[in-house]
């Protein structure tokens, strides 16, 4: 099953390494539209047992997308619903800085 988009959280240090939370799913990096939308500039998918926490925080580590200000994500609850998903996601919205064609 794949749940309700939860978001927009700052995409900041503080704020993902505080998150008792450890969900499989889709994730998007991005930034806030006047309107409120999350622009994504950024999809991944995460199943490992740091879920999307962690990637989270390997990607502020590696701190590549300075325009990346907020984050959100939907839960899934196999890790391929996430892939599926994930690959849809992209299709759809074809953020900046995933690698077309993955």
């Amino acid at each position: 099953m794949i749940y309700n988009y939860q978001g927009h959280f700052s995409y900041s240090w503080p704020t993902v390494n505080s998150w008792e939370a450890n969900p499989i799913g889709v994730y998007y990096c991005g930034y806030l539209l006047s309107n409120g939308n999350l622009f994504p500039l950024y999809i991944g998918k995460s199943a490992a047992d740091a879920g999307i926490r962690g990637r989270l925080l390997q990607h502020l580590n590696e701190t590549k997308w300075r325009d990346v200000t907020h984050f959100g994500y939907h839960q899934c609850d196999t890790e391929n619903e996430a892939l599926d998903f994930e690959a849809a996601e992209i299709e759809k919205y074809k953020p900046k800085y995933n690698k077309q064609g993955k």
